[in-house]
């Protein structure tokens, strides 16, 4: 055997005998002889661990304010589900907006005399508004004529509502109750004829079936759903013609086949006509296979007694249930514009589906966040042909809301004029803010999302958007305009709002489910604009949605903050830094946002920035730096702030000019510059050092982060005795398998994060988290192999199981320390288990490392049963060669597979052991036996209280061995603070 030589290996501090490897490690091991060697160490894997509808609008609450003029009982409840519109809104609107006659206000159906003659008397049902008498009704009771009935309707029309369509009512005798004293167990007549008076449900019964359906119906179904008290309509496909209601009291329906089978189950109430379908509702089971479900205001009433509206049973054993939004089974809202309205009948997209989209295929629209803000008052809605309804519903109350109502409400009188409108016309009058005629647009079925060259592809809502027309973005979202659509230069209609400063305009567009971190053509995002603006409250909304970058760059590579600081904005780079800006991105022309600040000449923005920890002497592509630019521009406040944290007045750019040869002889600047030069000459002798930066980037730019070298120590340069490399190198054949079939590979879609990928199982488990960090449960002692995703994966490149082949992602720094040399240390916060760094170099075999001059930086691969290979870091490495020992360490290695999976090569992973402050040094455990060589030239310097390793220490350990030499039968005693010792083979 060789020299012992001294190399560090991932064994760490552990001196119990190594754990089985992996059964891959087995079968490529071979026996070799043993050989003590000095080398940094690290833990081994643990144990068992395997290798490699058009112009109707209707009131939500229309059917209870009918209700309310029939003749009720004493004893009869007032069901009143929904919100009712105030007396004195109605009556200002008849003042302010009279309607026609009854014809003009029908719509072109024909009218309910049409409609009711063609279906014939029996379906007159569907007109007829019965009382909720004690005695009750039934189907079968149509004693009144058509004509009749006609009459009524057309009289009738003239008094109701003008938000509602005309209803009949029927006038019937009223028999008083019988004043009963008692109930026997007997049959008698009194108690046949107070139970027959109970008017029972028509659930499961259907009436004739229609021919032709009006304009309400449209082919859709007509069922309304109350949940959690607010009311919505269905709009699916209708199937079948046959009528269906839950009692006499409803107006006949048509429906889907979903709610058909929900009103067979008597999940719909007999008093009001609603689908209960989430909320708090009364439960009546007259069979453990029926439900009858009802509201408890919707009960019937009689003598005092309580009773269920569907069966007539007692209903004061109801019980009470609470329904959940996420149990209701709501059939799925129809898209809007995606099918037209005389389609006989659709399959049901309730049910997720397998299908394949183009890429200019619109996806359905995400839910409306704000369809729970129902408004108190009521409103119009307004069914367009496309099918879509607009309302007031989800637009906050004022001028813009009033506005609406009025629109939808005198619309009618507007389309009797038969105006016709050119595609074009819709983009000009809604950047006039004209919303009568955006709606009689919409209603003359003009696309909302028409794009003309004209106008360079912008579609009306972008110019609602830039004129800040908020009432008229709710109607063209409502009417189906893509929220996301973008014009020539991929501008989308939330960048518009941002670039006009429309701040409401942009929160509402921001709920609708606009996209906040989409780049125009330029590369720009909606927080550029912003923070080019400087619209504080902008920047707050935008940032406050959590899904846009804060240090995205466009096409010439600047920032939100580097935008902002050529602004001027001061305040806008406050909050970008408090959300975790990076002042160190360079533009395409490595300016960084300091160079900017000088740009603009504000003393104040650079200095914010410089206690950001900006890089005073940052270098762009022209050699200048920040004192460099204030100086050619003669901004004195700049150039004395620059001066005061320490620039350098003797700096020369590419073309050889240095601060003071750029600016005018015996101006202020100029004075300020030749002042510093000869203070400086003054003090180079001074006794304490200042840190200063020798180097702005050891990696030359081979890392994803600028790595600074800085000395204020002695007077040593930047090393360069090395070449640094970013990945490991060879200088002789190592034979290491990168046969891309020969890799254990997973096929995962997602994002690796489920217990099948194959990557994750060879690791025993996938050991990162969503953030790219170890999870907490991962053994730090003895730390498993890693195997991450490689090249013959079919998971994306930014899956999760991607961490160490992603680079260096944290900010370290290079620095002189006292007494150990060179340095590195943290210059931000690291969590616990976030990567640092690669340690990376030469691999070399065994034998090559036993006689190599220098051992210093040897660190062992560490595979015991087979053939050993090092990674030498002296003359090739990376960041990572400058990391000292520690006995109480921070980081710890961890081996990884990323291209090959060849287990005698294993790349080597700093990970965090604990969470790291800002400006405190990295360092590992090098083992055992690197000490166990290097203790004969030098200890270690740490400081640690703990210290294994110090003079001290090893003079306290061989005290020990020297006592228990003299006395080999008497107990050998470990001295205070010095760990256990056990020898361990090579």
């Amino acid at each position: 055997a060789g020299p012992s030589r001294a190399k560090m290996s991932l064994t760490g501090t552990s001196k119990s005998p190594p754990s089985i490897q992996s059964l891959a490690m087995r079968l490529l091991s071979l026996p070799g002889p043993k050989v003590h060697r000095a080398r940094k160490t690290m833990a081994k894997p643990s144990n068992g661990q395997v290798g490699p509808a058009g112009g109707l609008f209707w009131m939500p609450g229309s059917l209870p304010c009918l209700r309310e003029g029939r003749s009720r009982a004493v004893s009869d409840p007032l069901p009143q589900p929904c919100p009712q519109v105030p007396e004195k809104r109605v009556s200002e609107m008849l003042e302010s907006h009279p309607l026609g006659d009854a014809s003009g206000a029908r719509g072109p159906g024909g009218g309910l005399e049409e409609w009711e003659t063609e279906v014939g008397e029996d379906f007159s049902l569907f007109y007829d508004s019965y009382s909720v008498d004690e005695h009750g009704d039934s189907d079968s009771k149509v004693g009144i004529s058509a004509s009749s009935t006609k009459r009524k309707a057309k009289k009738r029309w003239k008094n109701d509502s003008p938000w509602v369509k005309p209803s009949r009512k029927r006038k019937r005798k009223e028999t008083q109750p019988k004043d009963g004293r008692g109930v026997s167990n007997e049959t008698s007549s009194l108690e046949t004829e107070r139970f027959e008076e109970l008017p029972l449900c028509s659930c499961r019964m259907e009436a004739p079936k229609i021919q032709r359906l009006s304009e309400a119906a449209r082919n859709h179904c007509m069922a309304t759903e109350s949940a959690d008290g607010e009311l919505s309509g269905c709009g699916s496909s209708i199937v079948k013609r046959e009528t269906m209601r839950p009692s006499s009291r409803v107006p006949l329906m048509v429906l889907c086949e979903t709610h058909r089978a929900r009103m067979v189950k008597h999940h719909c109430c007999p008093g009001c006509g609603y689908f209960c379908t989430a909320g708090t509702f009364l439960e009546c089971h007259p069979d453990f296979r029926v439900t009858h479900r009802f509201h408890k205001s919707c009960m019937s009433q009689l003598n005092g007694m309580i009773f269920c509206p569907h069966c007539g049973e007692d209903a004061s054993e109801a019980q009470e249930i609470t329904i959940a939004r996420a149990e209701a089974p709501t059939p799925a809202p129809r898209p809007t514009g995606q099918e037209p309205p005389d389609t006989p009948g659709r399959a049901d997209t309730s049910q997720p589906s397998a299908r394949m989209r183009g890429k200019g295929e619109g996806r359905l629209a995400p839910p409306d966040p704000l369809a729970d803000g129902i408004d108190s008052s009521g409103g119009p809605v307004l069914v367009l042909p496309s099918g879509a309804s607009i309302s007031t519903l989800g637009l906050g109350p004022g001028l813009g809301r009033e506005q609406l109502e009025k629109a939808l409400i005198i619309h009618e009188a507007e389309r009797r004029k038969k105006l016709r409108f050119h595609p074009r016309q819709l983009y000009l009058s809604v950047k006039q803010g004209e919303l009568q005629k955006v709606v009689l647009m919409l209603l003359d079925n003009l696309d909302p999302n028409f794009q003309s060259d004209q106008q360079s592809k912008r579609t009306p809502l972008h110019a609602a958007a830039q004129k800040g027309h908020l009432e008229i973005c709710h109607v063209l979202l409502q009417a189906g305009a893509n929220i996301n659509a973008v014009d020539k230069m991929r501008r989308t209609p939330l960048m518009e709002a941002v670039v006009s400063n429309q701040v409401e305009t942009a929160r509402y567009i921001v709920r609708r489910g606009g996209c906040v971190y989409s780049k125009e053509e330029d590369g720009s995002t909606c927080l550029h604009h912003a923070a080019k603006c400087g619209n504080l409250a902008m920047v707050s909304l935008l940032l406050a949605t959590g899904q846009v970058d804060v240090n995205a760059q466009d096409n010439g590579g600047w920032t939100p903050i580097i935008w902002a600081a050529e602004h001027k904005h001061i305040e806008v780079i406050r909050l970008l830094l408090t959300r975790g800006a990076d002042v160190t991105l360079t533009d395409n022309e490595e300016n960084i946002c300091l160079h900017w600040a000088s740009f603009t000449g504000s003393a104040e923005i650079a200095e914010v920035l410089l206690n950001a920890q900006c890089n005073l002497h940052a270098v762009n592509f022209h050699g200048d730096t920040p004192l460099h630019i204030a100086a050619r521009e003669s901004y004195h406040d700049c150039v004395m702030l620059f001066l005061s944290r320490g620039a350098d007045p003797e700096v020369r750019n590419k073309e050889g000019d240095c601060p003071v040869d750029l600016t005018l002889e015996n101006s202020e600047v100029w004075f300020a510059l030749q002042l510093n030069r000869k203070i400086r000459q003054g003090i180079l002798n001074r006794a304490m050092r200042t840190e200063r930066i020798i180097s702005r980037d050891v990696a030359r730019g081979y890392e994803n982060v600028p790595i600074p070298c800085v000395n204020a120590v002695d007077n040593e340069p930047c090393p360069e005795d090395y070449k640094y490399i970013s990945e490991n190198c060879e200088t002789s054949t190592m034979n290491i398998d990168r046969n891309i079939t020969h890799l254990q590979h997973c096929t995962c879609q997602d994002d690796c994060s489920s217990s099948n990928c194959l990557c994750g199982q060879l690791s025993i488990r996938c050991w990162y988290d969503k953030d790219g960090r170890l999870l907490q449960e991962f053994n730090k002692i003895e730390p498993p192999l890693i195997f991450e995703c490689n090249q013959a994966c079919t998971c994306w490149r930014n899956c999760k199981n991607r961490v160490v082949q992603s680079g260096i992602k944290v900010r370290l720094q290079l620095y002189r320390t006292a007494k150990m040399g060179w340095g590195v240390r943290a210059l931000q916060t690291i969590p616990q288990g976030t990567f640092i760094c690669e340690y990376v170099g030469e691999l070399i075999s065994d034998a090559e490392a036993d006689v190599r001059e220098d051992d210093s930086y040897l660190f062992d691969l560490d595979n015991k049963d087979g053939e050993v290979y090092c990674i030498d870091a002296r003359y090739y490495g990376n960041v990572s060669r400058f990391i000292n020992h520690l006995c109480e360490p921070n980081i710890i290695p961890v081996r990884v597979f990323m291209v090959h999976q060849d287990l005698r090569f294993p790349r080597i992973a700093f990970f965090s052991s604990r969470d790291i402050r800002a400006g405190e040094e990295l360092g590992f455990d090098y083992g055992d036996r690197f000490w166990d060589i290097k203790s004969k030239y030098f200890t270690c310097q740490c400081g640690a209280e703990k210290c294994k390793h110090s003079a001290e220490a090893i003079a306290m350990e061989q005290s020990r061995l020297a006592r228990l030499e003299a006395h080999p039968d008497g107990p050998a005693r470990t001295p205070l603070g010095s760990p256990p010792s056990s020898p361990r083979g090579p």
